[in-house]
C-alpha cells in the first residue's frame, strides 16, 4: 500500500492533535459488532491470513498510536477458531529495521513444517529524493503464531530493476517448489502501468523473477496491488487491486478498484492466458486489498479491508479505523464470475428472531445494538425497496426489475452504487447489518455490494411502500470482536 490521505475535515484536524499522541476508542457507536476490527489506531490491509496449529489467523496493516492516519504501519495481528470469536495478539512486527523503518507493509503467510513464514514488503522512504521511497521484500518466522522474528539475512529480494513500486507478496507452494506474486508500476512510452511478476524459489528465501503473470494495457490503471493468484474450480484467478481505473458509468466509481481475471496457467511454461476481461469483485463503497486462503475444509476463503483511501469516515473520531469483511467463500460460476457466500460459521452469532413472515410495503423492525441479518425473498418480476435507517443515516437498497439493475445508495453526492442483476424467478437477499457496515449478498452471492455507513442511535430495517415479500426475517446479532 502507498498512502494518499486528503485533505481532513475542521473536526478532524481538531480532534488529531489528543488522538494522534496515544490512540483510545472513547464511543463504541460505530465500533462493528461481528466484524474484526483493531482494538483501537488504524487499520488497512489484511495480512498473512492463514491457518496455523487449528486457529485462523489474521494480520493486517496497523498505526497502534493514531485513527487519523495510516502513518508507519505496524503488522497486528489476531486469531480465532470459528472466524467470528477474534482474539487480539501483541503486535507482530514493528517497523524497527533500517529496511523497513517506513513501514512494514503488506504481505502473505506459508505455513509449513508447524512453522508461519511471513513474507512481507519492506518500505523506506527518501524525502525530497527522486524516487522518493523504495521497496523490498522480507521474511519474518514465527513458530509459536504469536512471536515474530525478522530474518537475519533480509531482504530477501531486492529488487533493483523493479523500484519504487514493488509490494505486497502472496506466497504459495505447488510441488516441490515456491511461488510468490508481486505488484509493481513500470512505464512505457511515458505512461504508468500497473502489472504483476511471479517469482519462485526452491527453499523459502532464494528467489527469481520467472514471469510476468499480467500487466495493464492502459486501460487498467497506474499500479496493481495486493495480489493474489490462486486455482479454484479448474481455473485460475488473478485476483488484485488496480489503482487509477477511470469511471466507465457504473463501473469502477471508488477511488481504487478490486477485482480479478479468470483463465488457465501452466506450471510448465509458467503462462497466465485470461479467459475474461478484469471484473469488479464487490459492487459497494469499501471492498479493497483482498487475500484469499485455502482452509483446511478445503473452502478458498477471502477477506478485504472494509474501507477506501481518502474516505476520512466519522469512527476516526472515536478512536480507531477500519475493519475486516465477514470472511467469504468463493466458487466460480459457469459464466467465470466469483461467487461470493459468507461462511456458515457466521450464523452463530444470530440471536433472537426480531420479524419473520411475509411482509408488505411499510413493515418495520427494530436491531438490538445496531447489528443483524437480514433475508428477503419476493418476486423477480417486480421491483422491491428496502431501507436501513438509524439518525442522520439511511441506506436504500433498490432493485429494479425492469433495467435488472440492484443498487444500493447511502445519500450524499456520491452515495450510489448500481450494477447489473438478472434473477430468475426469485429475488433472494441476504442482508448483514453491523454498527457502520452493510453487505449485501445478492442470489448464491453472484451480486454483492458492500459499504460503511455510520447511523446514531437506534437501527430499523423497513420494507419500501410499494414492496411485498414472501418471506422477510430479522434476527439479532451478538457481539463477537472485543474492544481491546
Amino acid at each position: 500500500m502507498i498512502v494518499k490521505m486528503g485533505a481532513l475535515c475542521k473536526n478532524l484536524i481538531i480532534f488529531m492533535f489528543v488522538n494522534s499522541i496515544n490512540a483510545e476508542i472513547t464511543n463504541d457507536r460505530y465500533y462493528p459488532r461481528y466484524h474484526l476490527a483493531p482494538p483501537q489506531g488504524w487499520m488497512n490491509d489484511p495480512n498473512g491470513f492463514s491457518v496455523f496449529q487449528q486457529e485462523y489467523h489474521v494480520f493486517y496493516q496497523y498505526n497502534p498510536d493514531s485513527a487519523l492516519e495510516a502513518g508507519t504501519a505496524h503488522w497486528g495481528h489476531a486469531k480465532s477458531r470459528d472466524l467470528l470469536n477474534w482474539q487480539h495478539l501483541p503486535i507482530a512486527m514493528y517497523p524497527n529495521e533500517t529496511y523497513d523503518s517506513s513501514g512494514v507493509f503488506s504481505g502473505s503467510a506459508l505455513i509449513e513444517d508447524d512453522t508461519m513464514y511471513l513474507y512481507y514488503t519492506a518500505h523506506t522512504n527518501h524525502p525530497g529524493e527522486t524516487p522518493n521511497h523504495e521497496e523490498h521484500q522480507a521474511l519474518a518466522i514465527s513458530t509459536d503464531g504469536v512471536n515474530v522474528v525478522k530474518y537475519q539475512n533480509n531482504p530477501l529480494i531486492e529488487g533493483a530493476d523493479r523500484q519504487p513500486d514493488f509490494r505486497d507478496p502472496k506466497v504459495w507452494k505447488h510441488g516441490d517448489t515456491y511461488y510468490m506474486v508481486l505488484g509493481n508500476q513500470f512505464t512505457k512510452n511515458d505512461t504508468r502501468l500497473g502489472r504483476v511478476l511471479l517469482y519462485s524459489s526452491k527453499d523459502k528465501y532464494n528467489w527469481s523473477e520467472v514471469a510476468i503473470i499480467g500487466e495493464s494495457d492502459g486501460s487498467l490503471g497506474y499500479m496493481w496491488e495486493c495480489p493474489d493468484f490462486f486455482q479454484l474450480d479448474g481455473h485460475f484467478i488473478l485476483l488484485m487491486s488496480p489503482q487509477g481505473i477511470p469511471a466507465e458509468g457504473d463501473k469502477y466509481k471508488n477511488l481504487h478498484q478490486t477485482g480479478y481475471i479468470v483463465g488457465d496457467f501452466d506450471y510448465r511454461t509458467l503462462t497466465f492466458k485470461p479467459t475474461t476481461s478484469f471484473q469488479e469483485l464487490d459492487h459497494g463503497h469499501d471492498v479493497y486489498a483482498t487475500q484469499t486462503i485455502l482452509d483446511n475444509k478445503g473452502r478458498r476463503l477471502v477477506l478485504a479491508w472494509f474501507d477506501m483511501w481518502e474516505t476520512n469516515y466519522p469512527e476516526q473520531l472515536d478512536g480507531f479505523t477500519g475493519q475486516i469483511t465477514i470472511p467469504r467463500i468463493l466458487t466460480l460460476s459457469k459464466d467465470f464470475r466469483l461467487v461470493q457466500r459468507p461462511v456458515p460459521e457466521i450464523r452463530a452469532a444470530r440471536t433472537n428472531i426480531v420479524y419473520t413472515g411475509q411482509a408488505s410495503g411499510g413493515t418495520v423492525a427494530t436491531l438490538e445494538n445496531k447489528a443483524g441479518e437480514i433475508n428477503i425473498r419476493a418476486s423477480a418480476l417486480y421491483d422491491l425497496e428496502f431501507f436501513i435507517e438509524g439518525i442522520n443515516a439511511s441506506v436504500q437498497i433498490y432493485y429494479n426489475a425492469s433495467s435488472g439493475q440492484i443498487s444500493l445508495d447511502r445519500g450524499g453526492d456520491d452515495g450510489l452504487r448500481r450494477t447489473e442483476w438478472q434473477p430468475a424467478n426469485v429475488l433472494i437477499l441476504n442482508i448483514y447489518v453491523d454498527a457502520s457496515s452493510i453487505e449485501v449478498f445478492c442470489g448464491a452471492g453472484e451480486v454483492t455490494l458492500s459499504s460503511r455507513y455510520f447511523p446514531d442511535g437506534p437501527v430499523s430495517v423497513r420494507l419500501g411502500d410499494s414492496s411485498e415479500a414472501s418471506q422477510f426475517r430479522v434476527i439479532n446479532m451478538r457481539s463477537t470482536v472485543p474492544i481491546n
